[in-house]
């Protein structure tokens, strides 16, 4: 494409959802390349044409150095058994349902998250409507319709940022959902006792979205059968094996995720099974990591959440600001916080990126705004929660002149923007 047909086209990208196409970009993408180091909320360097770089991503992978692995991998190569639920992923399942799991749940490896939520969709072979938050990662919408569904955006709470009990249960009943997708906002743990049993009294499978939640602690009991909890593994995520995922649910359901995962072909002719799949595995590769990843993630959790508390205490003395208090509900990939308007997170973001940090905007748009997408009714909470909330970087580093550097950073850029209000 000519350079002019690319600046046209990046521009096109800003005024329709550039901040969402963003996000996937700049996640995948190492930070030395082009794409990868321009923000998807500086509107006006990207007008100018002018790439974006940072001292301080908002995310920044943390995996385990090749050495920690590399007998893993001659494991592999020993084996010649690169894929299809080999040695190392049941070795990994294992140490995750062990770390987590609940007596009578299973864990499900998987090539991502997405590909979780869509073999859970597809596990229990419902066909029609499934509602979600307004309020969530477009990658929840994705795995709807992968699975040969139909996703129905419901508003959430403005306290709970999530799919609550009155909501969820009108909603159900006037629409018929045969699932619901409860997404755990920021990966942060909550009880979803209440939830489950409104979906099980109108008859729908229930899928808890946990993409950034692997490492902080689950429900004790599991939720029972035909609830699925699916986690990610991506490289920005605390438990990050580069790409990946995990999901968690009643052991009944294991060999039907996994038929899910590879094709449906022990599957497709029994009545019990889902009738079709894809390919959804993880690899050997991948689950190397994850084995050495399991044993760093209890620190790696622990340090992360005394890093985010450090935000949580000076955030006290902001009386307009919102943010969470409870800090081993998540192992927070990043933290979330709320503005008190738009215009304050847009000068909060730009002023930030003036020396040199990142911050995101999430989850923006709110789904309700997605092109192609039906709604259940309006959904103002969830609009005005993506136009108002911001994400701060996590390290697990519980001190020291990073920490201090980059909490500075953050707070200088936060004084400037509310000083404008």
């Amino acid at each position: 494409m000519p350079a002019a047909g690319r600046v046209q086209s990046r521009r096109y990208a800003a005024r329709v959802g550039y901040d969402a196409l963003a996000r996937y970009q700049s996640e995948s993408v190492p930070p030395g390349n082009g794409w990868g180091r321009q923000s998807l909320a500086e509107n006006d360097a990207l007008s100018a044409d002018l790439p974006v770089s940072y001292r301080h991503r908002a995310v920044v992978p943390d995996l385990p150095a090749p050495a920690e692995y590399l007998p893993l991998l001659e494991e592999i190569h020993q084996n010649r058994w690169y894929s299809n639920f080999g040695p190392l992923v049941r070795r990994l399942e294992h140490q995750l349902q062990t770390a987590f799991a609940a007596r009578e749940e299973s864990c499900v490896t998987c090539s991502s998250a997405t590909a979780g939520l869509s073999a859970a969709l597809l596990t229990v072979g419902q066909a029609g409507q499934v509602l979600l938050p307004a309020f969530t990662f477009p990658a929840s919408l994705g795995a709807v319709r992968a699975a040969g569904m139909m996703p129905v955006a419901v508003d959430v709470d403005a306290q709970s940022w999530a799919l609550r009990g009155d909501r969820l249960d009108r909603a159900l009943a006037e629409t018929g959902a045969a699932a619901v997708m409860l997404v755990a906002p920021f990966g942060m743990h909550r009880n979803w006792e209440a939830e489950v049993a409104i979906c099980r009294k109108r008859g729908a499978v229930v899928v808890i979205d946990n993409a950034s939640g692997l490492g902080s602690p689950r429900s004790a009991n599991g939720y029972g059968e035909r609830v699925f909890e699916v986690f990610s593994m991506h490289a920005t995520k605390p438990f990050a094996v580069g790409e990946g995922g995990v999901i968690i649910a009643h052991h009944g359901h294991e060999d039907a995720l996994r038929a899910a995962l590879n094709f449906a072909l022990n599957s497709h002719a029994d009545p019990e099974g889902p009738a079709w799949g894809f390919n959804g595995k993880m690899s050997e590769f991948h689950a190397a990591i994850g084995i050495v990843q399991s044993t760093r993630i209890r620190d790696i959790v622990r340090r992360r959440q005394a890093f985010a508390a450090i935000y949580r205490d000076r955030l006290a003395r902001y009386s307009q600001l919102v943010c969470p208090q409870a800090m081993q509900c998540a192992p927070w990939q990043v933290f979330p916080v709320l503005l008190p308007s738009a215009s304050a997170a847009e000068r909060f973001v730009q002023a930030a990126a003036a020396v040199g940090l990142e911050i995101r905007r999430y989850y923006r748009p709110s789904l309700s705004r997605w092109p192609q997408i039906r709604c259940f009714d309006a959904c103002p909470v969830a609009e005005d929660l993506s136009e108002r909330m911001c994400v701060l970087p996590v390290r697990a580093l519980a001190a020291g002149p990073e920490t201090e550097q980059i909490v500075q950073l953050v707070f200088d850029a936060l004084d400037r923007a509310l000083t404008q209000l």
